[in-house]
């Protein structure tokens, strides 16, 4: 016998709140599947239905066309932990028994290029996208329903690898939904980056912003100026101040690793953005270069362990220095296909210039009032520059300081007054402010991170991209949010992640899932078996109840947000 039950999905579809649906359940059988499987991030729609779904060694992937690329990357993600590999075909055959991908172009009306259809049946599974990347996301939340240790390392001994019937309508909120990565404090080897694009993948984040300049390195080869990566990569100089630390500080990112590791992020549908800083934070460039800085014939004396506690991090927007930056772009835009680059513009000292008789005398021949106007000057020629190659300034909001360059993107980190501005002048934004997505601060009182302010996962889940401050037009510019993990005392990948995650999985379904319907409580509930997943994939998370030791060693204290 069986009846006709109405079941609460915990799911809200967009702008409805809580779903009512109906499911068909047998006499004295639990209802089971999406309200126990933990999928994070939260997708828009669950409908959940009965039975299961059982994967076996007879189980085929169908998919013909573009569709075969995802599906085939389906099929390596499971054979290791399953021990064996499911045939992929091209032709349907039987109707059971199966797990189809399919790319339909007009679902991207309803779906988006990201998003996708997943309806799970006793005889077989059906992901239906507009795109690549749906099928993508699709098959990660295939995988979510799954039991967790489908997301190992290794094989699993004696699973059933069983997946409940639900129905699943699913696209993201926002388009960017980012985190950033510090290389340039502590470099970061090739196979901890391809780690960390696997976990982000793990969470539908798809943008991947590397900081791969600062005072205290250069880790980006650019051929044209070798003596960015042999002095700039190599030297010993460090805000750290911690001179005995055994952490690898030093090293750089052949062009031929750089792309690699963008094929590797592409294959995961994952953009790296390129951060390359100016006109501050570049003390790495100036070491190797002192041309570009102030008092340039004093540097250029001095031995190169000695250039940088005078070159103050701050390079003279010399007509020379805008060409020496724009052939650094220039071999960056043929490394990154990414369609923004960032610059930086952030926290320079510009009282530097307003003292130096040099840059007055260049401020009086261009007509500019003060040495606010030269920064937005500066920042002007790199965009003009990008924007002629078809790209996209994004800078941090001190870009808007002396008046916003035409086509920048602004990624506002001290608040989000920068970006209600940005938005109100029609550009683009990326909410990061310090406030909730600074992730190398704290995560309780006494543990070790910058800041003085405690960032835990409750806050980091409560934060909103879209100021109430902003109408529903001037919203429209608001591209999505980044959480920032700062290397200054983050100097190995089990730091990183302990770091990074779970906070990093609430900020993905702040980013990916609906406003409407988000619960602190309830996202508790599905994060206790998702840190499942993340233990089997072997992620140093931090656990919401307390500090690993082994994931929380001091380096050295700091309390500058940057």
């Amino acid at each position: 016998m069986k009846t006709r039950t109405d079941v609460v999905v915990w799911l809200a579809g967009a702008g409805m709140g809580i779903w009512v649906v109906s499911a068909t359940v047998g006499a004295g059988q639990p209802n089971r599947g999406g309200l126990d499987s933990g999928v994070i991030p939260r997708p828009v729609s669950v409908e959940v239905t009965v039975g299961r779904f059982e994967v076996n060694r007879r189980t085929r992937v169908v998919a013909e066309g573009r569709s075969r690329t995802e599906a085939s990357r389906l099929v390596e993600d499971l054979a290791t932990p399953m021990g064996w590999r499911l045939p992929l075909s091209d032709e349907m055959g039987h109707a059971e028994n199966r797990i189809w991908l399919r790319i339909d172009s007009a679902a991207e009306g309803r779906l988006g290029t990201e998003g996708y259809e997943l309806e799970v049946t006793p005889r077989g599974v059906d992901i239906t996208a507009a795109g690549p990347a749906g099928l993508f996301y699709g098959g990660l939340t295939l995988r979510q329903l799954m039991p967790p240790e489908v997301f190992g390392r290794r094989l699993a001994e004696a699973v059933n690898w069983v997946v409940p019937s639900v129905r699943i309508v699913d696209y993201p909120r926002f388009q960017w939904r980012g985190l950033l990565i510090d290389p340039a404090r502590h470099f970061i080897p090739v196979v901890d980056v391809e780690r960390f694009i696997d976990v982000m993948a793990m969470h539908k984040l798809n943008r991947l912003q590397m900081h791969l300049t600062d005072n205290e390195g250069w880790r980006i080869q650019i051929r044209k100026y070798p003596k960015l990566t042999e002095l700039g990569s190599t030297m010993d100089w460090s805000l750290r101040r911690d001179r005995t630390s055994p952490s690898r500080c030093f090293g750089f990112y052949s062009q031929q690793e750089i792309r690699s590791l963008v094929r590797y992020a592409a294959d995961r549908h994952i953009t790296i953005v390129p951060e390359i800083e100016m006109p501050y934070h570049t003390g790495a460039a100036i070491v190797a270069y002192p041309e570009l800085g102030l008092n340039a014939d004093v540097l250029a004396k001095l031995p190169p362990e000695q250039r940088w506690d005078k070159a103050h991090g701050l390079i003279a927007p010399r007509p020379q220095t805008v060409a020496f930056f724009h052939d650094v772009l220039t071999e960056v835009i043929e490394l990154f296909p990414s369609p923004w680059i960032h610059i930086g513009g952030d926290e320079a000292n510009i009282g530097l210039w307003a003292a130096d008789p040099q840059m007055q005398a260049q401020m009086k021949d261009l007509g500019l009032a003060d040495a606010h106007a030269l920064h937005s000057w500066f920042i002007t020629q790199m965009d003009a520059f990008l924007t002629e190659r078809g790209r996209r300034l994004v800078g941090w909001d001190e870009i808007l300081q002396g008046g916003l360059a035409p086509g920048a993107t602004v990624m506002s980190w001290r608040g989000t007054a920068g970006g209600i501005a940005a938005a109100r002048a029609s550009h683009d934004v990326v909410m990061a402010p310090t406030s909730h997505t600074y992730f190398d601060y704290r995560q309780a009182t006494g543990e070790t991170g910058l800041g003085g302010s405690v960032i835990d996962l409750a806050r980091v889940y409560s934060f909103e991209p879209i100021p109430d401050e902003l109408g529903v037009e001037q919203a429209g510019y608001i591209l999505g949010g980044q959480g920032q993990l700062w290397g200054e005392l983050i100097a190995d990948r089990r730091r990183r992640e302990f770091m990074a995650f779970p906070r990093g999985s609430a900020l993905s379904e702040v980013l990916w899932s609906p406003r409407a319907g988000r619960d602190f409580q309830q996202f508790s509930v599905r994060l206790a078996r998702h840190l499942d997943r993340l233990r089997l994939a072997d992620v140093n998370y931090r656990p919401p109840d307390g500090a690993a030791v082994d994931g929380d060693r001091p380096q050295a204290a700091r309390t500058e947000p940057r």
